[in-house]
């Protein structure tokens, strides 16, 4: 059996991220798969646009069609009961990530693919699906709030089927991977017995073992750059090939690069630099990761614009503060050559090392909006509510649900 597992194309996020996904897709079929499992956030979004949507769906429409339907054997929903009956899905099964969550009640984008018939999700479920004479088992969790991820993987406590291989699908952060120390799941967390960890979230490729089983943790990365880290910029963009076999001795892993426009990521190390000084070393910087793009480039072709990320560390000069510095020309003279980001929140000086550490912080811990959001909330609130409901107050709050809102609070 011959599983691709692709995560986090962020669709709608650039007009990129629909031809890098079209071509993982394109790339992943050409092997011929059995399945191909999502490790969630297929969109940027989790309202995306109409014409977003529509072209997700031409899109999975296109690829669910060249793949042969498999049947499920049996289904252990979220309360983990047995559901035995029989179902043909499409031979494309995922999870949905962060970015697509909405609060339970309401309907998120990868569920709507679900509806058309393209995907099957799943959400603290397990399947045995056949395909062919062969069988597999499948269990998805799809991201959660952070705060309470590791005890909604204590809780699913997923449990492996027996005479078969089994891969366990999650999209959330990993201790391991982060810079900081973390409540977040660790790998040691992972309930054992399973073959095959895929985990999605995380932007660049990784691969690891369970501390305790040994079985591979795959991360494939995404196929499109949305916040360009040092990581990110040093690691291929693509998906794995997993061929398994029932004799779950025998493991083939092998990834598949898709082509993608240059990224660097540049440190500038500062030490009492006045504004001119520092403009002056952002503008030698840029000019030389576009002269060595260019000069190996090893084509005529012309050549995509790079995404750039500098960032400057260290402390201006006395008397100056971050604020200072404005590089409005050099984004300006830049804007045909390069996609541009120039990073100051751990540039800092007298006064200002308070401000700089809360944004690392925040940086670090990879609080999205939403997350932080909820944390307000949670902060400001005159009543103590659980993380479930606060998620969902936050959404509605943020989709202008008012009277949903008082409705939640109510309860």
């Amino acid at each position: 059996m011959k599983i691709a597992f692709i995560s986090d194309l962020h669709l709608g996020f650039r007009e990129e991220s629909f031809s890098n996904a079209s071509q993982a897709f394109e790339l992943a079929l050409k092997e011929k798969p059995d399945l191909i499992l999502i490790g969630g956030d297929i969109f940027h979004e989790k309202i995306p646009k109409q014409e977003t949507l529509g072209r997700a769906i031409e899109l999975f429409a296109k690829v669910s069609k060249e793949l042969k339907k498999v049947l499920i054997l049996q289904k252990i929903d979220r309360n983990k009961a047995k559901i035995e009956e029989k179902k043909l899905i499409p031979a494309i099964i995922g999870i949905w990530g962060t970015h697509e969550r909405r609060h339970a009640e309401a309907l998120n984008p990868a569920q709507v693919l679900e509806k058309a018939g393209f995907i099957y999700l799943l959400h603290a479920e397990s399947i045995l699906v056949e395909v062919g004479y062969e069988k597999i088992g499948i269990h998805g969790l799809s991201g959660v709030p952070e705060d309470y991820a590791k005890d909604a993987l204590k809780s699913w406590s997923p449990t492996p089927f027996p005479n078969c291989p089994n891969v366990l699908l999650l999209h959330q952060n990993l201790a391991e991977l982060l810079p900081i120390e973390s409540n977040a799941i660790s790998f040691g967390d992972l309930p054992e017995g399973f073959d095959y960890y895929l985990a999605g979230h995380f932007h660049w490729k990784y691969e690891d073992e369970h501390p305790k089983s040994s079985a591979p943790i795959l991360i494939p990365g995404s196929t499109v750059i949305t916040q360009l880290s040092q990581k990110e910029a040093s690691s291929e963009k693509g998906f794995f090939i997993i061929n398994l076999s029932q004799d779950k001795k025998l493991r083939n892993v092998e990834f598949r690069k898709i082509k993608t426009r240059p990224a660097h990521y540049c440190t500038i190390e500062l030490e009492s630099k006045k504004p001119a000084e520092i403009q002056e070393l952002v503008y030698r910087a840029l000019e030389k990761i576009l002269a060595y793009d260019s000069a190996n480039d090893g084509t005529n072709e012309k050549l995509e614009k790079p995404i750039i990320k500098i960032k400057l560390k260290g402390k201006i000069a006395a008397g100056f503060a971050p604020s200072d510095l404005n590089f409005g020309q050099i984004y300006k003279e830049f804007s045909d050559k390069a996609e541009l980001e120039i990073d100051k929140s751990e540039l800092s000086s007298e006064g200002v090392e308070e401000k700089t550490s809360f944004l690392k912080d925040l940086k670090d811990k990879k609080l999205s909006i939403e997350q932080l959001g909820i944390e307000l909330i949670k902060k400001n609130l005159p009543i103590k509510i659980d993380t479930p409901k606060l998620e969902a107050l936050f959404s509605a709050l943020a989709e202008e649900e008012v009277e949903k809102a008082e409705e939640i609070l109510e309860k």
